[in-house]
């Protein structure tokens, strides 16, 4: 018969490995954001339970008989199922937050490796009626609308698309506004010295 001393030591050693078991579960479900080396640190944690769990099994067998065997056979079993859940929690959230990251890492990475697409030249406009609302179209895509540039900045560049007869519109004068203005004036009257 095993003194009642060393059953209440083996037990007080299994309840101590049993809480701490608890004590990680309850963090992993915890809400609070984890991170790969916390949970790491959990799982190695674990490894130290499952050897102190290893020497506890044999204390027990060492000093147990078999009718109380099979008693502490169930009591052994339900710690080991609990310690190989967790250890199972534990790698399966770690994977899943490296899938997180690679996740977010890939994406990041196509987001900085744009596409290179080629450079749109900048439109030209001749002084010919019939070609005024395409450059027109072509500019205020281009340019017009882009909230990016300065009024100076578009102004360079319209005055960089008149070629010819359009380049005679302009004056040293002229903001953007005022020769984009001259230039569908110019078109307007055009228009209605064709029609007339």
């Amino acid at each position: 018969m095993t003194s009642e001393t060393e059953i209440t030591t083996l037990n007080r050693k299994r309840g101590n490995i049993k809480s701490q078991i608890t004590k990680l579960a309850n963090a992993l479900v915890d809400k609070t954001e984890h991170s790969i080396p916390k949970l790491q640190a959990q799982l190695d944690i674990v490894s130290r339970l499952q050897e102190k769990f290893e020497l506890l099994k044999n204390d027990y067998y060492k000093i147990t008989n078999t009718t109380e065997c099979a008693d502490v056979e169930f009591l052994l079993d339900s710690v080991e199922d609990d310690l190989l859940n967790l250890e199972a929690s534990l790698k399966t959230s770690i994977n899943q937050l490296k899938c997180n990251v690679q996740s977010v890492s890939l994406s990041n990475q196509s987001k900085g490796a744009p596409i290179k697409l080629p450079k749109i030249p900048l439109p030209t406009f001749c002084g010919r009626f019939e070609e005024w609302n395409l450059f027109k179209t072509q500019f205020n895509d281009l340019i017009n609308e882009n909230s990016q540039l300065s009024d100076n900045e578009k102004l360079h560049y319209l005055r960089g698309s008149l070629k010819g007869e359009a380049k005679i519109i302009e004056t040293a004068d002229d903001d953007f506004s005022s020769l984009f203005k001259a230039l569908e004036q110019r078109d307007v009257e055009v228009m209605w010295a064709g029609l007339t």
